[in-house]
C-alpha cells in the first residue's frame, strides 16, 4: 500500500497510526496531483507502474459567498478537486487498460452535498 501526500513532511499522524506497517506493507510517498511531474515521479518509483486500485480523495473547500471569492483561488480549487484527478486518471488508466484490470476509487466529501 502506498499513501501519497503533497507535503510528507506533514506525515508524522499517518506514520504514528501506521506502526510496525510502514516500511513493510506501507510506504508513504510524494505526490502533489495539481504537478503533473510529481505525479510521474511517483508512478515511476513503483515497479512497472503497476497500480491495482487508485483511491483519490485529493480535496480542498471553499467556504462562503462567490462575491467573496477570488478566481485565481476558484481556479486553484478546480486544479485539485477536477484536474488533479484527471492528472491521476490520464496517468493509471493506460496500464490498468492494458493489463485489463485495476480499479479507480474517487473519495468526495461532504461538501458535494451543500450548496
Amino acid at each position: 500500500v502506498i499513501a501519497t501526500m503533497r507535503n510528507v513532511g506533514r506525515s508524522g499522524a499517518l506514520a504514528a497510526a501506521a506502526g510496525p506497517a510502514l516500511g513493510r506493507t506501507l510506504e508513504i510517498k510524494q505526490l502533489d496531483v495539481c504537478d503533473e511531474g510529481s505525479i510521474r515521479a511517483c508512478l515511476d518509483s513503483i515497479p512497472g507502474r503497476h497500480i491495482d486500485v487508485l483511491v483519490s480523495n485529493a480535496g480542498v473547500g471553499m467556504a462562503g459567498p462567490l462575491e467573496c471569492q477570488s478566481l485565481a483561488a476558484m481556479q486553484s480549487l478546480m486544479d485539485t478537486n477536477f484536474f488533479g484527478l484527471v492528472r491521476l486518471v490520464k496517468e493509471v488508466l493506460p496500464d490498468m487498460k492494458r493489463r485489463r484490470g485495476g480499479h479507480i476509487v474517487v473519495i468526495s466529501s461532504i461538501m458535494g452535498l451543500q450548496g
